[in-house]
């Protein structure tokens, strides 16, 4: 599971001045990936139990489970594990001959229908092509029926419109399969009225079994940074202290509000801040530094909470030099000759040359990815990493520039 940054600047975090160069060389591995790694997963005994009752709801089918929390609270996270448990152990407690995990995310459907929802499990489960809604009925539940089957669908990252319409779908298809049919929606809180409008409409009035994502506690917070440098460390033990100081992982932690995602987000600036600097560890003033200069706030216009936290993260992960640069920008439309002297001030000619080709590259690769520079009422910049429908959709609005509708705000194009 890559954050956007991985997905928009595969390489830039390793790029320096055109050299090849890997940050964070005492680690042997990334302390701060998302990559869903079940020893990197941190839980409360709470959650534990809870995911163990949605186990068995699932088990004995006829089940319409939900996982719900904030934007990035770990529901993918927590989905992708469950994805693999369930592959490797369900057959141990469920009664049933053969089972299916099917696993879909929104990015997998170009359409939205029944007959091609169904197609997608057909596929999988079947490992057949019909053109029909009923055929793919009429063969699903037969082949289910016949072989003590136990079909479980997971369904991750849906919102809107597209949520709604796979709760419906969902629904529908538990109708007919009934005991041979299990499915679990993860969706964000605030989403719920809208998968369940859908469940509803499906002709299923309520979820089987619930699940919402806390907030990380102090203590919780304190193990997932723990957790981490063992990894990224390879070792067993370690004092999260000779890293972070009590003080830092405190700040951190208010200024996430238990976000896992943010509070990884806020540590990772701040580890890099402290070294820039030559620090032998991350002290509270570095937490301070690096959220004041680097807010993680989100623009509140026109953005759904999900578009807008994708949005943001862009520039919360860039390297802190790229960060910089765009901080610049939204200054003024300045050129790669311009943002070098100002970064870097006077250099020699072999220097400046290099410094200069590095932003240079940064910037081409800006405008290669559509990136939009956004200035704010405070003078807050944000960057925007969007593909062509989006741009569109931003900058334009029934033919009108949508900067027009921001109160304050203007938009710069690299």
């Amino acid at each position: 599971m890559e954050n956007l940054l991985d997905r928009v600047f595969k390489i830039s975090q390793y790029i320096t001045d055109e050299n090849f160069n890997v940050q964070n060389q005492e680690f042997r591995r990334d302390p701060w990936t998302m990559d869903p790694l079940p020893e990197l997963y941190i839980s409360s005994e709470k959650l534990n139990i809870q995911v163990a009752r949605l186990v068995q709801v699932v088990k004995n089918g006829k089940a319409i489970c939900s996982i719900m929390g904030d934007i990035k609270s770990g529901k993918s996270y927590l989905m992708n594990l469950l994805k693999e448990g369930l592959k490797e152990s369900l057959w141990k407690y469920a009664n049933y001959d053969k089972i299916f995990i099917v696993n879909f995310t929104s990015d997998e459907f170009k359409e939205y229908s029944l007959t091609n929802f169904l197609q997608n499990i057909a596929d999988q489960v079947l490992g057949k092509y019909y053109s029909t809604k009923e055929q793919i009925i009429v063969e699903l539940k037969k082949y289910v029926m016949s072989t003590n089957s136990l079909l479980v669908v997971l369904l991750d990252n849906f919102n809107g419109d597209n949520l709604y319409a796979i709760s419906q779908y969902s629904a529908k298809i538990l109708k007919l399969l009934r005991e041979n049919y299990s499915c679990i929606i993860s969706f964000n809180l605030s989403d719920m009225p809208i998968s369940l409008n859908g469940l509803k409409n499906g002709g299923w009035d309520h979820f089987t079994y619930l699940i919402r994502i806390a907030d990380l506690s102090l203590e919780e917070a304190k193990e997932l940074i723990r957790s981490r440098m063992c990894y990224a460390l390879n070792q067993s033990s370690f004092r999260v202290t000779e890293v972070f100081s009590e003080l830092a992982i405190e700040e951190a932690w208010n200024k996430s509000k238990g976000n896992p995602w943010i509070l990884i987000s806020i540590l990772s600036d701040a580890y890099s801040y402290s070294q820039k600097k030559g620090s032998k560890s991350v002290s509270h003033e570095d937490v301070v530094e690096v959220i004041d200069l680097f807010s993680r706030s989100t623009v509140q216009d026109g953005l759904d909470d999900h578009e807008k936290f994708l949005y943001q993260q862009v520039l919360n992960n860039l390297p802190h030099r790229e960060r910089q640069v765009c901080e610049y920008l939204i200054h003024k439309d300045a050129s790669a000759k311009e943002i070098t002297l100002f970064l870097y001030g006077e250099l020699s000619s072999t220097e400046y040359r290099s410094k200069y080709m590095g932003t240079k590259s940064f910037l081409k690769r800006l405008k290669e990815k559509n990136i939009v520079v956004m200035k704010g009422q405070k003078g807050r910049s944000f960057l925007f990493g969007l593909n062509p429908k989006m741009k569109e959709r931003l900058l334009q609005r029934n033919g009108k520039d949508l900067a027009s509708s921001y109160d304050g705000h203007e938009f710069v194009t690299t």
